[in-house]
């Protein structure tokens, strides 16, 4: 059995991609596994984990620190795979993180029509050097690895697109959910359609539709309908009432599940624009609305290629397609709980940890072997 020692994070990204299968993993008794917290071991019990560990999974490295980690860890032995589930230095400009991930200045206008600099080299800790020596870093660490998963097939063909001859050890491991965590609870009446949109502030690029979105709404339905927003963007919240929109900010990952259940809600929405970066994300948040009963309409982009338009979801193409099949829920009951039956089985059979974990666990012994 594999001794494999996850370095981890205290990002989302971390819970979902490396805690999570860390601990199903144990659980199913696959691998032994220990969590390495970058923030809360002593240095004496990483040396020991080390000792220990004959395998080591590193979430989302960068920089000429890691990649001489992962050469060291290397030269004692031990296997190293990378997980990646962005194309990251793609972000967009609206994105924080672009701050250390851009590689290019960026000016917009204002709403007079005047340009203004969102980021300029040299200014407010924005250094293009800095971060062009983060990107070749990492395609150095996708070089030397001995293994990479990601989480889809077009995440998978940008890596190899930038870097060929590595088809070898890339693997497609997706987001999925454990149904154990996440359950719905009973849904409670509150006389009003609660909409759901969860939304980090990497999601500023989408604030623009999704305002336009509940606009038309709130229009067409008054106080019928509620917003309900979790997330970083309180920004938000300005253009509605109180009375129209109930804001949630993010907690500890430890309790998420139980709080997006207690959201109570009835729809969900996943808007995203069309670039690189979100073509090249996942389908988690239609399975996290799937995997508490609530049906969701999501952009019809290559994330949501899984989902099947009208049965297990809605696909909507521009801002108008949202509110035309947002309101076919709205108005119909009986269509969301197919909808919502509908995702649930789907994601259960295809996007369940229970059953992912399994290959990911065998990608790993694969790995192990080959290199081994």
């Amino acid at each position: 059995m594999l001794k494999i020692f996850f370095s981890v994070n205290h990002s989302g990204c971390s819970w979902w991609r490396s805690r999570q299968p860390a601990r199903m993993m144990e659980k199913l008794g696959l691998a032994d596994v220990r969590i390495f917290s970058q923030y809360a071991v002593a240095r004496d019990d990483v040396g020991g984990m080390l000792e220990w560990s004959d395998f080591i999974v590193s979430q989302s490295p960068c920089g000429a620190d890691a990649v001489a980690l992962i050469m060291q860890y290397q030269r004692m032995g031990k296997v190293v795979v990378v997980d990646y589930d962005d194309l990251v230095y793609s972000c967009s400009p609206f994105n924080p993180a672009y701050k250390t991930l851009g590689l290019r200045d960026v000016k917009i206008k204002d709403v007079e029509g005047v340009e203004q600099w969102l980021w300029e080299d040299g200014k407010h800790g924005f250094s293009i050097k800095d971060n062009y020596c983060r990107y070749r870093s990492q395609r150095d660490i996708i070089k030397i690895a001995d293994g990479i998963t990601v989480t889809n097939q077009f995440l998978k063909d940008c890596y190899l697109e930038e870097n060929p001859g590595i088809e070898h050890k890339v693997g497609i491991f997706p987001n999925s959910v454990d149904f154990k965590l996440f359950k719905p609870f009973p849904k409670v009446d509150t006389g009003q359609i609660r909409i759901g949109w969860f939304a980090s502030a990497s999601h500023l690029s989408e604030l623009w539709i999704v305002r336009n979105i509940f606009k038309k709404l709130f229009a067409k339905y008054n106080n019928k309908i509620k917003f309900v927003l979790q997330g970083d963007i309180r920004e938000l919240c300005r253009v509605f009432t109180k009375e129209e929109v109930e804001y949630h900010p993010f907690i500890d990952l430890s309790v998420y599940p139980i709080k997006v259940a207690a959201l109570n809600l009835d729809i969900g929405i996943c808007p995203i624009v069309d670039d690189d970066f979100n073509r090249c994300k996942s389908a988690l948040k239609w399975s996290e609305y799937a995997s508490l009963g609530v049906p969701s309409v999501c952009s019809d982009l290559p994330p949501y290629s899984c989902v099947e338009d009208g049965k297990t979801g809605f696909l909507a193409k521009d801002e108008d397609a949202f509110v035309e099949k947002i309101s076919l829920l709205i108005e119909n009951e009986k269509l969301r709980k197919e909808i919502a039956d509908n995702a649930f089985e789907k994601n259960y059979q295809d996007y369940n940890l229970e059953k992912n974990v399994v290959g990911l666990a065998k990608f790993y012994e694969d790995i192990y072997s080959r290199i081994r």
